[in-house]
């Protein structure tokens, strides 16, 4: 018997308030279940029969591997599977932690490879006590993000947990607190663990995990992501092949050390502070994109500051030091760049912004008083090549001189996988041009200075 639209209609306006809610309970169950059934994992996806108790399944993955789906499907089905403490509503209380906290909703929760995609049932709340997923049955997973000392607040009392998922923890500012204070909450039920998707970079907290017995690391290339537009792979590998960019944003490799590469990571980490001294010169350096449109080089924006104290350094001589404070670089048009820039050199209380004029650099100095005329603003200028300006400043983190602040994972992995002779990355120049300015230049180091 054939039911026609009208007469379903009318079937449905005449339930009640409960049956309703029974009726879309149930419709919300078996499209969950049609597309649970409908998905085929790539063989990185697959988790391992069991995670150790505070172990890890890490997922090392390229670009369009399907990081994200894996971790989103592996909660869906934790949540669906034996309650870890049956005291709580729903069995389950987990955490998302990713850069920010925008990325773990965006990302994790909402976007086409989150939990929505995978369980329709899932709600985004937002409440007094943080922004949550939540399942019909009260199961729910706290979203965190690691990027500001806020963030880190948030999580150190971020309550106990049974399972963590790490989104993206490469690009994660303050990866080591992260893990730091999520695991003294992961202690729920008889086995809390973790998950982790990310396209691997290399930081330090991130090497130290791959070699632990206790965490599983399955890899993903972008080459055998056959859900992936074959145009788009060919794109990529055709543009990238043979670069350490290939190696690990399309393979999933992991790299450490880079053979000629000017900063070590061991260099940057026993350089680095948690704190700025007291400061006595403070520059915001900008670095303008060699490139526009969709393929743009980003705009390279530091801030940095040089010390009041003289302090030694590893080589016993008193000197300054110098301090990264903020990377605000990105792919951005240029009234955003300068906003930008102004909005940190009076957060800061820069002496000063100092920007490359280099590569039609011209315009920032004209957008920048235009915005704000009060701003201290100068130019510099490249006449030595690269090579030259950038060797006195990784010579200054060598000894020990020239620190960076907390973490600042974009920065660093520039810097510890340029190889000179490569076209340098905007964010590495900028960072260049203000250690050069704040330590380099007063002291008449010539091969410096512009």
């Amino acid at each position: 018997m054939t039911v026609t639209r009208e007469e379903l209609r009318a079937r449905v306006e005449q339930l009640s308030p409960e049956e309703l809610a029974l009726l879309e309970e149930q419709l919300r169950n078996r499209l969950w279940q049609k597309r649970w059934a409908r998905w085929t994992p790539y063989p990185w996806q697959v988790p391992p029969d069991h995670i150790p108790t505070l172990g890890w399944w890490l997922q090392l993955g390229g670009r369009g591997t399907g990081k994200t789906d894996g971790c989103a499907r592996y909660m869906v089905a934790h949540v669906n599977g034996p309650p870890c403490d049956p005291r709580l509503p729903g069995g389950h209380r987990m955490a998302i932690i990713a850069p920010t906290q925008g990325d773990a909703a965006e990302a994790c929760v909402n976007g086409p490879s989150g939990l929505k995609a995978h369980d329709p049932r899932v709600t985004l709340r937002q409440t007094t006590g943080g922004t949550f997923a939540r399942w019909p049955s009260g199961a729910e997973a706290k979203l965190f993000g690691a990027h500001t000392p806020d963030d880190v607040e948030r999580l150190r009392a971020g309550g106990n947990r049974c399972l963590v998922w790490m989104e993206e923890a490469a690009a994660m500012r303050r990866l080591r607190e992260a893990i730091t204070h999520s695991e003294m909450g992961l202690r729920l039920g008889v086995n809390p663990h973790y998950i982790a998707s990310t396209t691997p970079k290399p930081r330090t907290e991130l090497i130290e995990l791959t070699k632990r017995d206790d965490v599983i690391t399955t890899r993903g290339r972008t080459r055998d992501a056959i859900h992936l537009p074959q145009a788009q792979r060919d794109h990529l590998l055709r543009k990238y092949a043979g670069t350490r960019i290939a190696a690990q944003e399309l393979d999933g490799i992991l790299l450490e050390d880079i053979e000629g590469a000017l900063w070590t990571r061991d260099g940057v980490d026993k350089a680095r502070v948690g704190a700025a001294p007291p400061l006595v010169r403070i520059v915001v350096a900008m670095d303008p994109a060699a490139t526009s449109g969709d393929e743009a080089d980003e705009m390279g924006i530091i801030v940095a500051g040089r010390g009041q104290q003289y302090i030694p350094d590893v080589t016993g001589f008193a000197r300054q030091h110098g301090y990264a404070l903020d990377d605000l670089s990105g792919r951005m048009p240029p009234v955003e760049a300068a906003r930008r820039a102004i909005a940190a050199y009076h957060k800061h209380r820069a002496d000063a912004i100092v920007a490359e004029v280099n590569n039609g650099g011209e315009w920032i100095g004209a957008v920048v008083r235009q915005i704000d005329p009060t701003v201290n603003y100068r130019t510099v200028t490249a006449t030595r090549g690269k090579k030259t300006r950038a060797e006195p400043v990784a010579a200054l983190t060598e000894q020990g001189s020239a620190h960076i602040v907390g973490s600042l994972p974009e920065l660093e992995e520039q810097l510890t996988t340029w190889v000179p002779g490569d076209s340098s990355p905007d964010r590495l120049d900028a960072y260049v041009w203000a250690l050069t300015d704040l330590m380099l230049a007063p002291a008449g180091n010539l091969a410096a200075v512009a």
